[in-house]
């Protein structure tokens, strides 16, 4: 069994492009070479009418049923049917289907919620508010931390 899955409208709307393109290639077309075809050589040399575009379609319908018909090796392509799934195997399937759909939602709101604080985190930049780095320790300078402490020996010394 072959399962198609299409995904949302914008889904929808390739099957759809793509049907009509294999409807316009494979009906549309070689109908309007016949009704082409037909106009041209059997309606001026023989007085027949001439045909629309449907009734070119129609004519192209004519020709390949009849091939079909008379030829000995009959249609090229051949359907059969898959074994048939079992309950279980259908419901694992299922399931499977439902948990990679949970899983693509909460992906989509992770990195979701991840540009919603990149953008925070830019505004703030740009604001001048950064919070995050007010918080980060610098290491100490021991060079002038010693001077530091001497400079307030000598101020305590100095009220003494």
């Amino acid at each position: 069994m072959k399962i198609i899955q299409i995904d949302g409208v914008k889904g929808l709307i390739t099957a759809i492009f793509v049907c009509a393109c294999a409807f316009a290639g494979f009906v549309i077309s070689p109908g309007f070479v016949a009704m082409s075809l037909w106009n041209k050589y059997l309606a001026e040399t023989y007085m027949f009418p001439t045909l629309s575009i449907f009734q070119g379609v129609l004519l192209w319908g004519i020709v390949v049923i009849t091939y079909l018909i008379v030829s000995k090796n009959g249609f090229a392509l051949s359907f059969k049917n898959t074994p048939e799934l079992s309950e279980e195997e259908l419901n694992s399937i299922i399931k499977s289907a439902k948990l990679n759909a949970k899983r693509r939602m909460m992906n989509r709101i992770v990195t979701q919620k991840d540009k919603v604080d990149l953008s925070v985190r830019t505004k703030d930049m740009i604001s001048g508010e950064d919070k995050e780095t007010s918080l980060v320790s610098t290491p100490a300078n021991f060079a002038n931390t010693k001077s530091n402490s001497s400079t307030e020996e000598d101020s305590v010394s100095k009220i003494k």
